[in-house]
């Protein structure tokens, strides 16, 4: 999920100042298809426009309309590499959210927001940026989202690279870090010394892919040759900064191949984090602690009894009583989750875990 400003959504969504205007649409990022992204856009304008009118005061939306007609020039906008827009809006604020899942277009005028999608599997996630692809002398960066390789400014991507600021920057007898492409001393041979080079970059690589985890939120697939991964693995497999592992190198791939192994992997992970939501539920409905009807989940959010809310969308339940009682649960800064199911399930469409 990528949101314009956070904390400023947040207020967005607290704001007592009505009408609120919700306008989900799918984007397609082919270039062909921009025109037909305006367009879906332009009719849920058009919609939203006409219950304006019939509705509020002018004065009320007048300047929410004018910013929400100037997005339709937004050329980048409609180029988005995501799979679909969230676009909420009052006469105080507008704020974008691009998705990372399938939706369907809609658009609502009133006194709440649907929020809903925010709250998919694909999107709580905490889904990787990047794919860290080990070889025997360097490594390759790839974005997961355009499938492309990268450089980071920070990393030094040739392990002789590193070796040669490493020893510019050191005391310590450079003789003894010659990397790769320099000589080899002593008495060990070109295999151990080229094993010994990785296990200083790798030390290296690891302090550096934490720091970027945590000061900026990124997550990496590490992926590289059977027996360099290995190694890697022993030392770090357990780094938070690690989302999972591709057995092989990725740089010879297709996009198309690579792109089929990452979505393998993230249905996968959404596979395993479904499984924990439904035995959680499972566990709290055997303990007569779920409540599955909107007047009994309101009045327990009322009274800070409310653990978690999950809304199980069989297509038929995004209603506006359903989003009222998720964003009342976010602002008190409680778990909300959606979960897809299918259409014949006997699942209630909304439920609270109390505590």
């Amino acid at each position: 999920m990528k949101i314009t400003i956070q904390k400023e959504l947040l207020q967005l969504l607290s704001s007592n100042v009505e009408p609120k205007i919700s306008i989900i649409l799918p984007i397609h990022p082919e270039t062909p298809q921009i025109e037909n992204n305006i367009l879906t856009y332009k009719n849920l304008l058009k919609d939203v426009k006409k219950d304006l009118e019939l509705n509020y005061p002018r004065r009320d939306w007048s300047e929410i309309v004018a910013k929400l007609d100037n997005l339709i020039l937004d050329r980048g906008l409609w180029n988005s590499a995501s799979r679909s827009l969230l676009i909420f809006g009052n006469n105080e604020n507008l704020q974008i959210c691009e998705l990372n899942h399938d939706v369907q277009p809609k658009a609502h005028v009133g006194s709440t927001f649907l929020i809903q999608d925010l709250f998919s599997q694909e999107e709580l996630a905490d889904k990787p940026q990047y794919i860290i692809n080990l070889s025997r002398d360097r490594i390759n960066i790839i974005d997961i989202a355009s499938l492309k390789a990268i450089e980071f400014a920070e990393i030094h991507a040739n392990f002789s690279d590193y070796y040669s600021d490493f020893d510019a920057n050191s005391n310590l007898n450079s003789g003894s870090y010659g990397g790769l492409n320099g000589s080899y001393h002593g008495h060990r041979t070109k295999s151990e010394e080229q094993q010994k080079d990785q296990l200083i970059y790798y030390r290296y690589l690891d302090r550096e892919l934490s720091k970027m985890h945590k000061e900026q939120g990124f997550n990496f697939i590490i992926a590289g040759l059977p027996e360099v991964l290995d190694n890697y693995l022993n030392n770090y497999g357990n780094a938070d900064y690690i989302y999972d592992v591709i057995h092989g190198s990725v740089i010879n791939l297709s996009q198309r191949d690579l792109a089929n192994k990452i979505q393998k992997i993230f249905q996968d992970q959404k596979m395993i984090t479904t499984q924990t939501l439904m035995k959680e539920y499972n566990q709290a409905h055997r303990q007569d602690k779920v409540l599955n009807d909107v007047d009994s989940i309101s009045h327990a959010l009322n009274n800070e009894r409310v653990k978690s809310l999950i809304s199980f969308n069989n297509g038929d339940s995004y209603s506006v009583d359903q989003n009222k009682l998720m964003l009342q649960a976010t602002l008190n800064k409680i778990h909300c989750r959606v979960l897809e199911t299918p259409e014949k399930s006997d699942l209630p469409t909304i439920s609270a875990i109390v505590y």
